[in-house]
């Protein structure tokens, strides 16, 4: 019978557009514990959430984010001086570059450290409710306030984390730096990094922390489906992503124009699934580039995930395309495997996981347009394409299915949580 009780700690899910993927691990997890409440760090107070059937509990980002924030922050800031370890960090920040974001990121840590804690003795202490294990999607500093709660007043507890990218990879911070990190992973029960190249980071940059670091695969559900393969002369090429500066769009751009120019009775559809701060400017830039010319651009906006999935189901693609300068291990690339499409991606992060030989183009981590593009034209020839699309499909299914990565997470964390 089922009793542990978990909370997951998310940014702001279920508000929000972001973190869409971890609706398909919440399901597996709800079968695995007997009570799982959602604690989302941040929520837009006139936003309405999505839908869940889970609890959400504000009362940490009411915490955070109400009215008397800043003098919230600066008690909590002034806590944490006193009740973490962070003489190791401070010495670090001042040896090293970028001191002042630096310090700022420390002093971020510190108060949302002590902001959680208090958060937990409310929970716990003062509102009897019984938690065996505290679960955050992200590796937040909120962590450390885990720790200490459990050291001081609940040592059966158990704080364990994912580590995706941003989260994880110190060295892609623009300080380098983050917060109490080592103070978090000395005292975490566990890290799960979604992809084998994030384990290998932590088991280099933090030895003391391998043995409780390990690979938990992201996965996404059998979409019931196969995408069809195009018949129109056109190449039709997709890709999805925030249109943000590490996603490097306009490379898409640029070797479209260079194929065009290239083989000059060549045609191409381009459909690109997301928004972000550089949607327009990257509008703009496509129009000046492939306006006129034998290119199709089509730019669908954000998209939700059952909308990216009635979009393979509709239309056809030759290829998906990624060529970020940094990822984890993209969930665009597991659904685009899961329909059978096949992948163009750049040597970065986890994508040398999903990506391969068989089911699509690695190319490198900083390629330039013509190598871009030599790759994309690969699949001109629809023939050849078709093992592909059969090895991309057979490849999500043996290691980026839901159905089998999350039940297996979940009973990860029930473990966890069940030891004394």
């Amino acid at each position: 019978m089922k009793q542990e009780r978990i909370l997951v700690v998310t940014t702001s899910y279920p508000y929000g557009r972001n973190e869409a993927f971890i609706k398909a691990e919440l399901e597996y997890l709800a079968q695995c514990f007997a009570h799982v409440e959602l604690v989302p760090g941040f929520y837009p107070r006139d936003a309405t959430p999505r839908p869940t059937l889970l609890p959400v509990n504000l009362d940490y980002a009411n915490a955070r984010w109400g009215v008397q924030r800043r003098f919230i922050v600066v008690g909590s800031f002034l806590g944490g001086l006193w009740r973490y370890a962070w003489l190791d960090d401070a010495r670090r920040v001042m040896r090293g570059a970028h001191r002042w974001e630096n310090v700022k990121e420390l002093a971020r840590a510190l108060y949302r450290a002590r902001l959680f804690e208090r958060f937990l003795v409310e929970q716990v202490r003062y509102a009897n409710k019984k938690i065996d294990i505290v679960y955050f999607y992200w590796m937040f500093p909120e962590i450390a306030g885990a720790i200490r709660f459990r050291n001081v007043y609940q040592p059966s507890l158990k704080v364990v984390s994912r580590a995706h990218r941003g989260d994880l990879y110190e060295d892609k911070r623009s300080g380098g730096y983050a917060g109490l990190r080592q103070g978090v992973l000395a005292g975490i029960d566990a890290v799960f990094s979604i992809s084998e190249h994030g384990r290998a980071y932590v088991a280099r940059e933090h030895p003391a922390a391998a043995p409780k670091c390990f690979t938990a695969r992201l996965g996404v559900d059998d979409p019931g489906f196969k995408n069809a393969q195009p018949h129109e002369e056109a190449l039709s090429v997709v890709s999805c992503s925030f249109v943000v500066e590490e996603k490097r769009l306009h490379l898409i751009v640029d070797a479209i124009a260079h194929l065009l120019e290239a083989a000059p009775s060549l045609s191409v559809r381009w459909t690109h699934i997301g928004d972000g701060g550089l949607f327009e400017e990257l509008q703009a830039y496509a129009q000046s580039k492939l306006g006129g010319r034998r290119a199709e651009v089509v730019f669908t906006g954000y998209l939700a995930q059952e909308d990216v999935m009635k979009l393979y189901r509709e239309q056809t693609f030759d290829v998906f395309i990624n060529v970020s300068s940094s990822e984890g291990i993209p969930v665009s690339l597991m659904e685009a495997s899961s329909v059978g499409i096949p992948m163009v991606a750049t040597d970065v992060g986890g994508n040398s996981e999903i990506v391969n030989e068989s089911n699509g183009i690695l190319i490198p981590a900083d390629p330039d347009v013509a190598t871009i593009a030599s790759a994309l034209a690969r699949f001109r020839d629809r023939a050849s394409a078709v093992a592909y699309r059969t090895r991309a499909r057979a490849d999500w299914q043996e290691k980026y299915s839901a159905a089998h990565n999350y039940p297996q997470f979940g009973q990860s964390l029930v473990d966890i949580a069940s030891r004394p």
